[in-house]
């Protein structure tokens, strides 16, 4: 008998989604009323802008986001090479990964994936 593992469901979205249309800031917590829960993937469902601000993407450790990195000091999530939030606009049908405890759009729809 096989044994399923857990904590490979809770990193790869199985503990539910959201579906984001409206500049309304979303929050993983808020989702699931878990204390530890994320967003593990995020699906474009239409061209995507996030909000030009730290709440448009807000990583789950912005103290030490990048390998060698000096941690985020500012809304763009990539420091090293530019702000992705408010300029990068992200089409339908890309899927990107990481772990965010928060979502503003400033335009677009998108569906988030819950992960712990």
């Amino acid at each position: 008998m096989a044994y399923k593992d857990n904590i490979t469901e809770y990193g790869f979205g199985q503990m539910g989604s959201i579906h984001i249309s409206g500049t309304t800031a979303v929050t993983s917590n808020g989702v699931t009323g878990m204390e530890n829960a994320v967003f593990c993937a995020i699906t474009f469902l239409e061209d995507t802008v996030f909000n030009n601000s730290l709440a448009g993407l807000t990583p789950e450790n912005s103290s030490n986001m990048f390998v060698g990195g000096t941690g985020m000091t500012s809304a763009g999530i990539d420091a090293d090479g530019g702000s992705i939030t408010g300029t990068e606009s992200f089409p339908k049908g890309v899927t990107i990964y990481g772990r965010w405890t928060g979502i503003t759009l400033a335009s677009g729809r998108a569906i988030a994936y819950v992960g712990y």
